[in-house]
């Protein structure tokens, strides 16, 4: 409620308007002129089913909610029933918030237009017309705010709504595309809004420290979507700490600018290999989790792709397994920077095909001090480096990515 007395020697004058102005053909006429004003200036909202008839009402319903204390001491403001009804059925249209605020705008320069009118008609001598106008304009101006404020808050409590309950249905149907209960393609295609499945899939799944960080992630999944050049993804919000991604394309794409992004903070991600059909769908979403458990955030293995880590994320981290590392590694698997140094270069080494060059220009260290760290490991292991086995490479993978 507001308080904005009427000033001296007005009352007699609005109480004559508001009775004049409230009755049916003069608020027929004042609905048309601001309906027409509003669908003159946007005419594509005549297409959309229901909007005019529900707009007339609105117009209607504001009009003789204002009258109705414009006369009184004190402003009574309420959203009329008609414009809740109004921006909820633009909120489950799905058209954009800012078309809802451009009605009232247009309505508020029908009003000042309105208001210029009244005041110009009045005989002279009559009423101070200065005290008029700024009574009738803010009267009017506190209205319609409080109506467009009002509006967008049901607008936007409708539209959270409509699209929580989206997102709810498009991950009960990704739920059933990899439980194996949708196979269908056609199917699964409806199902998820129509994004397509009968093309080659990419998986992102990605990952947050923080699960009220987890908002940050839409944007960082779009950015790496936009990287390899796709678009349209499907994205699914699992709950919790993750999202989940997929993109089609009619190809393989190639998945290597995704690794010149720079590290988000508290991020990981995990990328499958591009897959078929809805069995690919599925098969490059696990691949995608099997490399977001081995992804480093802060590090530069804070995306990860799959097929870079597939034989450890296959093997997993289990007590055979690390047995198996033991076994191999012996001493190497000590603990400290030096030990540490020593399996970084072995293991740059072999991934090189035993080029200490290449080792040296990976890890941008002379190759006379690659050469020192080798002969340091062969003394470690007891073997010269031409006998080491590819059982070793797996060995220092696995202890990179899980120890």
């Amino acid at each position: 409620m507001t308080t904005d007395p009427v000033p001296t020697g007005l009352e007699p004058w609005l109480l004559a308007y508001v009775a004049e102005q409230a009755q049916p053909g003069s608020v027929d006429a004042w609905v048309d002129r601001v309906t027409e004003a509003i669908l003159d200036q946007m005419p594509d909202m005549r297409a959309v089913d229901g909007i005019d008839g529900l707009l007339r009402t609105t117009v209607g319903e504001h009009w003789v909610a204002f009258l109705a204390d414009f006369a009184q001491p004190a402003q009574h403001f309420h959203l009329v029933e008609a414009a809740a009804r109004l921006s909820g059925l633009l909120a489950d249209l799905q058209i954009p918030l800012e078309r809802l605020i451009q009605f009232y705008r247009v309505a508020q320069q029908e009003v000042w237009d309105y208001v210029s009118e009244v005041i110009r008609a009045l005989p002279s001598g009559d009423l101070d017309r200065a005290d008029l106008l700024l009574y009738f304009w803010s009267r009017a101006g506190v209205w319609l705010d409080r109506s467009i404020t009002a509006s967008i808050d049901i607008y936007q409590a409708a539209r959270t709504k409509v699209l929580a309950g989206a997102a709810a249905q498009r991950y009960e149907s990704v739920r059933a595309i990899l439980a194996g209960e949708l196979a269908d393609a056609r199917e699964a295609s409806a199902a998820l809004g129509g994004y397509p499945i009968s093309v080659h899939h990419t998986a992102l799944v990605l990952s947050v420290d923080d699960a009220e960080r987890a908002g940050s992630l839409e944007a960082i999944a779009a950015d790496l979507v936009r990287a390899v050049g796709a678009t349209n993804p499907l994205v699914v919000k699992p709950g919790g700490r993750q999202l989940w991604v997929w993109f089609g394309t009619r190809d393989a794409p190639d998945t290597s600018a995704l690794a010149d992004g720079t590290s988000r903070d508290g991020v990981a991600v995990g990328v499958g290999t591009a897959s078929l059909g809805v069995a690919g769908f599925v098969a490059s979403h696990r691949e995608a989790q099997g490399a977001l458990r081995v992804a480093a955030p802060g590090t530069p293995g804070w995306l990860t792709s799959y097929d870079a880590v597939e034989l450890p994320v296959l093997l997993g981290c289990s007590p055979e397994v690390d047995r198996f590392m033991a076994r191999q590694l012996g001493p190497l698997v000590g603990e400290g920077e030096a030990m540490q140094r020593i399996r970084e270069t072995l293991a740059a080494f072999l991934s090189s095909g035993g080029s200490a060059e290449e080792a040296s220009r990976m890890l941008v260290v002379h190759r006379n001090t690659i050469r020192y760290r080798l002969g340091q490991a062969e003394e470690l292991l007891g073997r010269p480096i031409a006998k080491i086995s590819g059982e070793l490479s797996v060995a220092l993978h696995h202890h990179e990515l899980f120890h």
